[in-house]
């Protein structure tokens, strides 16, 4: 792509040096510039990479973007920006073709149901309705030749250039659905600005991410930008401050349990693996049976119908679907032992966490052991509330090890423990998987938070390859 192809598609942008250049890809650090590269500089939390401009073009960029007058050589393309981050998803959905304007793009997000809504819609529109879609959420990405699952550290929506090149890819694929997680980062740093959105979605709304927010409120008004637009979106009826995502919505659709809603749900009995329910639709009634556990996870199947019966897809293929519903990589994973069951889910935050336990607790038939552990990076009041609320639920809690990043194991263990009565603490994650299940008796659920599907746990200095599942069958 060349800098004058970009000045036509972005005049508002201050352009100056050689319009002429052409750049063959769009780079954030100045360490992974090549020959032909456009660097764009960001001001970040940490660290501004401004401070790198000279070094990205002697590693060979040949377009820069900026936020502050600097000197650039003639031969260089020069872009300043209000805001580089915006500037550079904008610049990122222009060089693959604006990819997202051939696909319909459901954004989904929400405190936590994201992956499995996500997950279901794109399992079902392939499917069951055989409309070829695509996937691209925390556990892994379909461009249209098939899932593939993430091994490494991703985010839940991927950085601007990689997550248009996907959405290119899947235009060439031929997908008609593409459905993407939408995290509250993802808003707050622009990824998803350039992407235009068929529908978008709202699971839930709980307290989260303050490390990277800083408030409730912060958190609260970045998720509602998300829906200040015309798009036509799917609104939780039940959740915490609905009234205020009604008023940024301009055209939406309700479901819920609660409350009276578009499309809603009443319970009829739940267990372990099912969830009987009758969903009222318009003038329909149609009782159905969902094969997964739990309220929260019929929440997630409600916004799945919601989205699917406002496409004009029938009441039959959603209760289809419900009683052939797909397990979700890491949500809800159980293995049945002689003494009792062992279930893995990636609850790693206090609503979650409260969530999973507390279902769990009402269906135990004994003792409910759980094993969890803090990410790193996360706030103290989230640790705090994570050991308040295992300790609530929980008959036996072992604080362990979860993904320390850049934080010490011992401390988010000990932030985690002293607000669990009676913790018992094993640093080593495999030792204290080892342990829940050795004092397994009859009819005791061992409850594995926090990972899910994840295969890595990454310290300061190293990465260990570990996965809850993999541990369990050694175990085992």
């Amino acid at each position: 792509m060349k800098g004058w192809e970009l000045k036509q598609i972005f005049p508002q942008f201050r352009y100056s040096g050689n319009l002429g250049v052409e750049f063959n890809s769009i780079v954030l650090d100045s360490r992974k510039v090549s020959k032909g590269a456009m660097f764009v500089a960001i001001k970040g939390t940490h660290f501004d990479s401004h401070l790198k401009i000279d070094e990205a073009i002697q590693n060979g960029a040949t377009a820069v973007v900026f936020e502050e007058s600097v000197k650039i050589p003639e031969s260089v393309l020069g872009i300043e920006a209000d805001d580089t981050r915006a500037a550079y998803s904008l610049f990122s959905s222009a060089f693959f073709g604006f990819p997202s304007k051939n696909l319909k793009v459901i954004g989904i997000t929400g405190t936590s149901g994201k992956t499995t809504t996500a997950f279901w819609l794109y399992k079902f529109f392939n499917g069951v309705l055989h409309k070829k879609s695509g996937f691209i959420g925390t556990i892994g990405e379909d461009s249209g030749k098939g899932f593939v699952i993430k091994e490494k550290f991703p985010p839940t929506t991927p950085d601007a250039f990689y997550l248009n090149r996907l959405l290119s890819e899947m235009v060439k694929n031929d997908v008609e659905y593409a459905f993407l997680e939408v995290s509250s980062s993802a808003i707050l740093f622009k990824r998803v600005k350039g992407v235009t959105f068929y529908s978008k979605i709202l699971t839930n709304i709980a307290e989260d991410h303050l490390d990277v927010h800083g408030s409730l409120e912060d958190y609260l008004q970045t998720k509602l930008s998300f829906f200040k637009d015309k798009t036509p979106s799917i609104l939780n009826r039940d959740v915490s401050y609905y009234e205020k995502f009604a008023e940024s919505a301009q055209n939406f659709v309700t479901y819920g349990i609660s409350r009276s809603a578009d499309v809603s749900a009443h319970v009829l009995s739940s267990a372990l693996h099912y969830t009987d329910f009758e969903i009222s639709f318009r003038d329909t009634k149609e009782a159905m049976r969902l094969n997964v556990g739990g309220v929260f996870n019929l929440y997630n199947f409600l916004a799945l119908s919601a989205f699917a019966l406002n496409e004009k897809v029938s009441i039959e293929s959603v209760k289809y679907f419900a009683s052939h519903i797909p397990q979700v990589p890491g949500r809800l994973k159980t293995f049945r032992l002689k003494k009792g069951i062992v279930v893995i889910d990636f609850a790693h935050n206090p609503y979650e966490v409260e969530k999973i336990l507390n279902f769990l607790n009402s269906i135990k038939e004994s003792r409910l052991i759980t094993v969890i552990g803090a990410v790193g990076w996360s706030t103290k009041k989230k640790r705090k509330e994570i050991g308040e609320k295992s300790s609530l639920y929980s008959d036996i809690v072992i604080v362990t090890t979860d993904d320390p990043r850049g934080d010490d194991p011992d401390t988010l263990i000990s932030d985690v423990a002293r607000f669990v009565k009676h913790p018992v603490i094993i640093k080593d994650r495999f030792e204290a998987v080892k342990h829940a299940v050795s004092i397994m008796k009859k009819g005791d659920i061992v409850a594995l938070l926090g990972r899910g599907e994840e295969r890595e746990i990454h310290f300061k200095n190293s990465v260990l390859k570990m996965s809850d599942e993999e541990m369990l069958k050694e175990i085992i």
